[in-house]
C-alpha cells in the first residue's frame, strides 16, 4: 500500500521527511529506469523465524518445556526388535484400501 509523503526537490537531491521512514529501521534504496524505491530492508529467514518466534511468546502460544526423558533412549538392539516387530505383515496402506473397498 502506498502512502503520499511530501518531498522537497533541492540543488542535493531530494529531500524526504525521517518521520516518513524512521520505523522501518535499515532501508534498501532501489533505482529503476523511471523510478526510485525506497524500501524497508528485507530480512534474512533467520530473522523471520526470530519475530515470529517473539510473537508467539509474547501472546502465551509458546512456551519453553523443560522436563527430563522418563524413559531411558531405546538401545540400538531394542530399536532393531522393534524394526523386527512392526515390520511383519502386509502394509498398513494395503490394508486400508481393502477396508475402503469393503465399505468399513
Amino acid at each position: 500500500m502506498s502512502t503520499a509523503i511530501a518531498v522537497q526537490i533541492t540543488e542535493q537531491g531530494i529531500l524526504l521527511p525521517r518521520a516518513a521512514y524512521q520505523d522501518w529501521g535499515d532501508i534498501e534504496v532501489i533505482k529503476e529506469e523511471r523510478r526510485i524505491i525506497i524500501r524497508p530492508k528485507a530480512l534474512t529467514p533467520q530473522q523471520e523465524q526470530d519475530l515470529a518466534i517473539q510473537a508467539l511468546r509474547e501472546d502465551g502460544l509458546l512456551a519453553e518445556l523443560n522436563w527430563e526423558a522418563t524413559y531411558p533412549p531405546v538401545t540400538p538392539k531394542e530399536r532393531a526388535e522393534l524394526a523386527r516387530k512392526l515390520s511383519a505383515g502386509r502394509p498398513l496402506s494395503e490394508i486400508i484400501i481393502e477396508e475402503r473397498e469393503a465399505g468399513w
